[in-house]
């Protein structure tokens, strides 16, 4: 497998299936991603299936979460039924929750729990939504931290391919390099055979272009190491009170194309399956 769809495919990610965006829009995911979580909307379309969906999810994305909007009406489809068939199916391989929008009475949430929680044994929570977005935002958080859904790493890496460079000065020479990957603390890059930077130095005022965003930041070399790509040198952001981290200007504006990068990755593998999928049906593409 190549590597960089190995390390896309292995870090955890959590999937919200059918998602009530009244309640729970997509803009938060780019602010669940500043917190370390890497976090998608999946939807219904009718070339391929919920079902096929969350198969293709599952087999692909081994280390994820997947959260049912059981509100959510899909023709064919009868939640209690087919969480619970999931969950007979594949036991303790995968990690099930479900969302639903605030029930009238505590009867009905009890009910709700006592079913999914130890009737069925679904592992990641029955979560019950307020009808206030904002509240709405910290409940799912909570969730995600109580689930793990950061997985091994604090901070989550977007992959970036060869549209992605820096340029820096150091002894009044120009150098230039390739970014390998890119999140809220690091970076790595490979660089040129006679570029001198040793560990622990420090660069300013780098010149970065993540994809068509152009930042500045500065960095210090935190190691070296070989890949198959070349020597792999890897940076910690420094901010402007010498701290590890970015600067919250260049921060809000790395978030979203991170976002941008890591979701087109995550979902270009999906889109090619659930085509697959669908072609294989005679269906036609999926939007």
């Amino acid at each position: 497998m190549n590597p960089r769809l190995a390390e896309i495919i292995a870090a955890r990610k959590t999937f919200f299936i059918m998602p009530d965006q009244t309640l729970f829009p997509e803009n938060y995911l780019e602010e669940y991603l500043i917190h370390g979580y890497e976090t998608y909307f999946i939807e219904n379309d009718k070339a391929c299936s919920i079902e096929k969906k969350v198969d293709i999810i599952r087999r692909v994305f081994q280390d994820s979460i997947l959260f049912f909007n059981i509100d959510a009406s899909v023709s064919g489809i009868e939640w209690p039924q087919f969480i619970a068939y999931l969950q007979k199916l594949y036991g303790d391989s995968i990690l099930l929750g479900v969302v639903y929008a605030k029930r009238q009475t505590l009867e009905e949430r009890l009910a709700l729990e006592k079913y999914y929680l130890y009737d069925i044994g679904i592992k990641c929570g029955c979560v019950q939504l307020e009808y206030r977005k904002k509240t709405n935002f910290g409940i799912v958080e909570k969730t995600l931290y109580a689930n793990q859904g950061m997985g091994r790493r604090k901070y989550v890496r977007a992959l970036c391919d060869n549209n992605s460079g820096l340029t820096f000065l150091q002894n009044g020479k120009q150098y230039t390099g390739i970014i390998y990957d890119i999140s809220l603390s690091h970076f790595s890059c490979t660089l040129s055979p006679d570029c001198p930077v040793k560990e622990h130095e420090k660069l300013y005022n780098i010149q970065l272009n993540i994809k068509g965003l152009h930042i500045r930041a500065d960095a210090g070399l935190y190691m070296k190491r070989r890949s198959s790509d070349g020597m792999l040198y890897i940076f910690t952001f420094i901010n402007k009170q010498g701290e590890n981290g970015l600067d919250i200007f260049v921060k809000q504006l790395l978030v979203p194309k991170l976002y941008e990068i890591m979701s087109g990755n995550c979902k270009n593998i999906l889109n090619r399956l659930f085509y697959k999928s669908a072609e294989a049906k005679g269906a036609a593409k999926p939007v």
